[in-house]
């Protein structure tokens, strides 16, 4: 009779962690991006260093491209 229980209690537990994980909101599940929606970027070359930088990440200083701003310092002074 207990082990009767115990397993009904199991198959509860299980159905409702499947029903849960089916229709319930998972903060985890991350959007998915389409190929279309990542445009490549152009790539700058370090004054300092000569590591390539993605434009959107490149420090300008002086008409200057940089990795980073400690570069940037560096070769101005």
């Amino acid at each position: 009779m207990f082990i009767r229980i115990i397993l009904l209690l199991v198959v509860v537990v299980v159905v409702l962690w499947l029903l849960k994980r089916l229709f319930g909101d998972d903060p985890v599940t991350e959007q998915i991006e389409s190929p279309e929606s990542k445009k490549p970027e152009d790539m700058r070359q370090c004054k300092f260093c000569g590591t390539h930088v993605p434009e959107s990440l490149v420090i300008i200083s002086k008409d200057q491209p940089y990795c980073s701003q400690d570069h940037a310092d560096r070769d101005n002074t």
